[in-house]
């Protein structure tokens, strides 16, 4: 998780603002879907797919061109809920590889490095950013983290996808 926000402040950093205006894309627009703010830690998941609700809509609405990210976005959603459910460090451990296998599947199913760049930040921190969209679950979440501090992971043996 540090290794994954390491590389993306180090990538945000290698750019300045008027690259950033020159790239209109379809990710960066709002969305009409509202998060959850008082459901809890866990949310509201009707259909018992490991997804909340809310967020079960982001990803119908932004990251559904294809069958294929639809279920990329949906595994990095399981992932990071989770994680953010996890209690001892062994529970951290075994969500975090659940992470990689997500985070990996995204890059397998989005691999142009330039054309597929957008869509899958856009994926990984609006997920993540939903996932954590109060102070519960914000403080949770960073809990979960301290739970994985100083432990190393290696890269996911395929199939990366589910």
């Amino acid at each position: 998780m540090y290794i994954r926000l390491f590389v993306i402040l180090i990538l945000i950093s290698a750019c300045n603002e008027s690259d950033l205006l020159e790239l209109p894309s379809q990710f960066s627009i709002s969305t009409n879907v509202q998060g959850q703010t008082t459901a809890g830690l866990k949310g509201i998941d009707s259909d018992n797919n490991g997804i909340r609700d809310d967020i079960d809509q982001l990803i119908k609405q932004k990251f559904s061109d294809t069958q294929a990210i639809k279920r990329a976005a949906e595994q990095e959603a399981r992932a990071l809920q989770q994680f953010m459910e996890v209690d001892t460090k062994e529970e951290a451990l075994i969500a975090t590889e659940q992470i990689a296998r997500a985070t990996s599947c995204i890059f397998k199913i989005l691999s142009d490095p330039i054309h597929d760049y957008e869509v899958r930040q856009a994926l990984s921190t609006e997920i993540e950013a939903w996932t954590t969209n109060i102070k519960e679950r914000l403080v949770k979440y960073l809990k979960s983290s301290k739970l994985i501090s100083g432990a190393y992971f290696m890269q996911p043996i395929e199939p990366v996808c589910d």
